[in-house]
């Protein structure tokens, strides 16, 4: 593979003509510096009581799409970087059922949670306002489609991943702690293969990346702060809960007949064996990062910033 060297560092900084596993660490390394700074993380979270108040849409950067082109796919085999490209669309896709999903957990239990997640019904059903969140959200499958054609030539077709909905158990405070923390793990495992998709790219493939990137993180400080504040989970608790939804839903996705599915498969064979590593490093210090900043959370802090938890004590988990 030759690629055009029109970037000597970029936005994961030092960029190599043939990177090594090494180089791909130092470049995930730098990407979570700079897109999961201690900073970053906390101003994040603290966006979210003004969520409650004055919904407000997180700016993207402008993506010039005619400057995309196979050449800015960095370090490995370009087939695969289409295939994780594929199968982010699918997983992206179902956006409405994954918001009114959240929207069912959290209505009773915080409507103001439950508005920036999915919004507002009316009786029959009719979606009368969009979350913010979603309207986040709804961006990144139109672009990783529209990154696939650039790159390609072709129009993406995904199928969308299936979403299991609301399934209460009668207990609605431990079934919305158990969908705060799948919705973690979700977040967790996209704001990592996009960390990983930028530092296999560069140029403005990068950076349209980038956007898509810039709002899981958002999301992922969000819902940590959120579960934190509510359930009074340590971060350990948090760590073990959220590593088992996320062992769930690569389940789930290798059960769905999708590119997703594909992907796991092609990843797993011995040749694609260290980018599977890279992948596993990038959770790994993602989650590392949310340790480092899980610290300034004290109970103090979450309860000046949002206030008096509506969970009842005794469904807390003591941290």
């Amino acid at each position: 593979m030759t690629y055009t060297l029109d970037y000597p560092t970029d936005l994961a900084g030092s960029l190599s003509v043939q990177p090594h596993y090494f180089d791909t660490r130092a470049r995930i390394n730098c990407l979570i510096d700079r897109y999961l700074s201690i900073e970053t993380l906390s101003d994040r979270l603290s966006d979210l009581p003004s969520q409650f108040t004055n919904p407000h849409q997180r700016h993207w950067e402008p993506i010039h799409w005619k400057e995309i082109d196979r050449s800015q796919i960095v370090g490995i085999d370009p087939e695969l970087f289409l295939k994780v490209i594929a199968g982010a669309t699918e997983i992206e896709a179902p956006i409405r059922a994954y918001s009114r999903e959240s929207w069912e957990y959290l209505q009773a239990v915080h409507p103001q949670m439950a508005y920036f997640m999915g919004g507002d019904y009316a009786e029959d059903g009719s979606t009368l306002t969009v979350g913010i969140w979603e309207k986040e959200e709804r961006q990144h499958a139109p672009t990783f489609i529209k990154i696939y054609q650039q790159l390609t030539g072709e129009k993406l077709q995904p199928k969308p991943n299936s979403v299991d909905g609301c399934h209460p158990s009668g207990d609605p405070w431990a079934d919305l702690h158990k969908h705060v923390l799948s919705r973690i793990a979700t977040e967790w495992s996209a704001a990592s293969v996009y960390l990983w998709l930028m530092a296999h790219s560069t140029g403005e493939l990068q950076r349209a990346i980038a956007q898509p990137l810039q709002d899981e993180i958002n999301h992922l400080a969000k819902f940590w702060g959120f579960s934190r504040w509510a359930f009074a989970d340590s971060y350990h608790q948090q760590l073990k809960g959220s590593t088992k939804n996320l062992i769930l839903l690569l389940k789930h996705h290798q059960n769905e007949r999708t590119d997703a599915n594909d992907l796991m498969d092609k990843t797993l064979k011995l040749e694609n064996l260290t980018h599977a590593v890279e992948l596993l490093f990038t959770l790994i210090r993602v989650m590392v990062r949310l340790r480092a900043w899980n610290q300034e959370l004290t109970r103090s802090y979450l309860r000046h910033l949002l206030g008096e938890s509506p969970i009842p004590s005794s469904q807390q988990i003591a941290a």
